[in-house]
């Protein structure tokens, strides 16, 4: 599990980040949170994160001053600004310090999902990682059989919690597992696999890409296309085209 630290100066906005997002599919366990940016530089030094996700504007010391100070310390977390519409334009020198990405005011979980499995990954390859998606037989049976059937239903939504009460292994034993045999988390395997189904049905059928994305577990298109240019650098059209 990769270490996820919270800043806000609004307590009330850490609860809903910490209650919005199901951390362990992403392969995420919150570690810390402080409504204090001060404190929270200290604490972020002590726990060594491997994410920081922390708001724009802050008394004392903004997102900007907090990723500074960390980065004086040398730190080497990623970091996510969270931000109000229309703030984040003003504030270019998140990305120019290193920012990996940001998420706007009030939370949308799609989007978190999105930035999410995009920051898994890249933590995944920081740590020469390669998750691989070739089911394979270990030692938990319960755990073969659930890889067996998300690989034959991927088109379909899974969680950790309808995983977990279908095959009767804890979420937090799932997540472990995926980790141990795959290098991997649940999110990462199965999008790996829809990926891999997209990219074959781009070259090789003429399928509209709306039925495409159905077919692949993703019934908002714009979603898809948005998750695949995440994937594969490229939009769905180019890489057909390309194809």
């Amino acid at each position: 599990m990769y270490g996820v630290y919270l800043v806000d100066d609004e307590k009330l906005m850490i609860d809903s980040v910490i209650t919005a997002i199901s951390w362990p599919e992403y392969g995420f366990e919150v570690i810390g949170a402080n409504d204090d940016p001060v404190m929270a530089a200290a604490e972020i030094i002590s726990l060594k994160p491997d994410l920081v996700i922390c708001d724009l504007k802050m008394p004392r010391l903004d997102g900007i001053g907090l990723i500074k100070t960390l980065k004086d310390a040398s730190m080497n977390c990623e970091f996510i600004m969270l931000s109000a519409f229309g703030e984040f334009e003003a504030s270019r020198d998140f990305f120019l310090m290193g920012g990996a990405d940001y998420l706007l005011k009030p939370l949308d979980p799609q989007e978190a999902a999105l930035v999410l499995e995009k920051l898994s990954r890249k933590l995944a390859e920081k740590n020469h990682l390669s998750p691989r998606t070739t089911p394979v037989a270990t030692q938990t049976k319960a755990f073969d059989e659930l890889v067996e059937y998300i690989s034959g239903h991927f088109d379909e939504k899974h969680t950790l919690d309808s995983l977990s009460k279908q095959f009767n292994i804890s979420p937090n034993y799932i997540c472990n597992l995926f980790s141990k045999h795959y290098d991997s988390t649940l999110t990462i395997f199965l999008t790996s696999i829809r990926m891999r189904e997209a990219s074959k049905l781009l070259k090789e059928t003429d399928t509209p890409l709306k039925d495409i994305a159905v077919r692949c577990g993703y019934q908002d298109y714009f979603y898809f296309s948005r998750m695949f240019k995440s994937y594969f650098g490229i939009p769905p059209t180019e890489y057909r085209e390309s194809a």
